[in-house]
Order: C-alpha cells, then sequence, then structure tokens
C-alpha cells in the first residue's frame, strides 16, 4: 500500500480504475508497439514466443492468486476478530451483576463508551493516522475499564464477591486482549513492494496482450477489454478484503458490533 493512500484513505475506490487505466494504456503501447514493429519490417512477419508470454501470464496470476488468497485470509481474520470483540463484551456487560449497583453504572457507561468509540473509529476515516489514534483510545479505555473493574470487585457484595473475582475479571482481562488483537490485525495489509510488482506484472502483461494482436493481426478489443475490466474488478475485490470498513458496506462487516449496540441500548 502507498502512503500516499495512507493519508488519504478515500482515494482507494480509485485504485482499481487506476489500474484498470494503466493496463488499457499499456495494452495500446504494445499495440502501436507492434504495428511499428511491423512497418518496421516492411510487411514481414513478427514472431511471437508464446511460451515466453504465457509463461509472464502466469507469473501475474499466480501473485494475483497469492495477493487475493492472503487478503481473503485477513478478511476472515478481522471478521472472527470482531465477533469475538462482541462476544467478550457482551459477556463482561452481562457479568456486571456481581458489582454494586453504583459500580454496576459506571462500568456500563464505559462499556457502552468502547462499544461507540470501536465503531465510531472505523467509520468513514480519512486518514490511517485518524485510525491509529482512535485504536490507541479504544487501547487506553480498555485499560481504564480494567481499573475500574478492579475497584469494583474490591468493593461487591460479600455474596458476589468471589463471581466477581473469579468470572468478571478474567473477562475484563479477556477483552483487553482481545481489542490488542484486533487492532493488529486492523492494521495487517499486503507490503507495498507486492502491489508494485503486481502492477508492474500487469502492466507487463497487458503490452503483450496488445503487442502480440497487433503482430498477429488478431484486433479481439472485445476480450482486450473484458481483461481489463475482470483485472479492475479483482483488485477492487482485493481492496475490499484489505479496507472493508470502506469498500464494503459498514453494517456487514460490523453487523456483530451493531446488534451487541442494540442490546445495549434495550438494557436498562
Amino acid at each position: 500500500m502507498n502512503s500516499i493512500i495512507y493519508q488519504h484513505l478515500d482515494l482507494i475506490q480509485y485504485v482499481p480504475l487506476f489500474f484498470a487505466a494503466a493496463i488499457f494504456v499499456f495494452t495500446a503501447m504494445g499495440w502501436f508497439f507492434g504495428h511499428y514493429r511491423l512497418k518496421k519490417q516492411s510487411g514481414s512477419q513478427v514472431i511471437v514466443r508464446d511460451s515466453l508470454a504465457t509463461a509472464i501470464f502466469g507469473l501475474s496470476a499466480l501473485v494475483l492468486g497469492f495477493t487475493f488468497s492472503t487478503s481473503a485470509n485477513r478478511y476472515s481474520v478481522r471478521e472472527e476478530s470482531i465477533r469475538v470483540q462482541a462476544q467478550t463484551l457482551g459477556q463482561v456487560y452481562e457479568s456486571l451483576k456481581y458489582l454494586a449497583p453504583s459500580d454496576q453504572a459506571t462500568l456500563k457507561n464505559s462499556l457502552n463508551d468502547l462499544l461507540n468509540l470501536r465503531l465510531t473509529i472505523v467509520k468513514d476515516p480519512k486518514t490511517r493516522l485518524e485510525v491509529d489514534k482512535g485504536a490507541n483510545q479504544v487501547l487506553e479505555l480498555t485499560r481504564k475499564i480494567y481499573e475500574q473493574a478492579s475497584r469494583a470487585a474490591l468493593n461487591a457484595p460479600p455474596e458476589t464477591q468471589t463471581f466477581a473475582n473469579e468470572i468478571l475479571m478474567p473477562q475484563v482481562k479477556n477483552l483487553s486482549t482481545v481489542f490488542f488483537t484486533g487492532i493488529i490485525s486492523q492494521k495487517a495489509h499486503p507490503p507495498s513492494l507486492l502491489m508494485r510488482f503486481l502492477f508492474f506484472l500487469l502492466c507487463v502483461g497487458a503490452f503483450l496482450i496488445g503487442y502480440t494482436m497487433a503482430v498477429k493481426n488478431e484486433n479481439d478489443w472485445l476480450l482486450a477489454g473484458l481483461y481489463i475490466a475482470l483485472i479492475g474488478l479483482s483488485l477492487y475485490v482485493i481492496l475490499s478484503l484489505e479496507m472493508p470498513n470502506i469498500l464494503m458496506p459498514y453494517e456487514e462487516i460490523n453487523r456483530e458490533l451493531l446488534l451487541l449496540k442494540e442490546t445495549f441500548s434495550a438494557s436498562p
């Protein structure tokens, strides 16, 4: 990922269009270069080594498939992390019944703040720095909740203090771990070197398509256009898996947390 995109996350949606436009340009360049070679050869046949072209296309397909596979895997990890966060928050919320009423109210407010903050930092982020600041705020809030729960467990009613120490506190401790792990998974993305290499391979492949069409006099721009459109769509899918909060419906990736928010709102 390019640092410019990190500074302007709203540009991510245009990256597939940029790739598609670049592929079109290189296809046209290959086509013009092929006609130039034919003209230079005075109409004699120009030989194209299909084995070499196939090797380049195969390498492009390999890198594209690897990028898609790793992006899909990271998306699954993020999705699972959100489920675990929602489940852990719900468990802590339910276990607050072991505390004194005043401490219950304080911790319920803190848990609501944590949930709202978690949902806010990933909704329409403008820069990566903005997301990172929000993530740090989430970690600070989880530490605050742990401190509040530790004090509240000491003041819990005698008949429920054992439950507060043995049930609530491990859940609160796990809450910090779960949110820390979730933030780490949100920051995982493919290295910029891989994306640049993929871009280079796709452009070389597009150049070969245009060049081959020209020298073989097989100007099938329909298939070339379909190739460009499919490459753009493939990159859009990959980026959607990498940045689901930007390119996917907000409610889809955060469904578990939004359902939990409704549950919190309905609770007294």
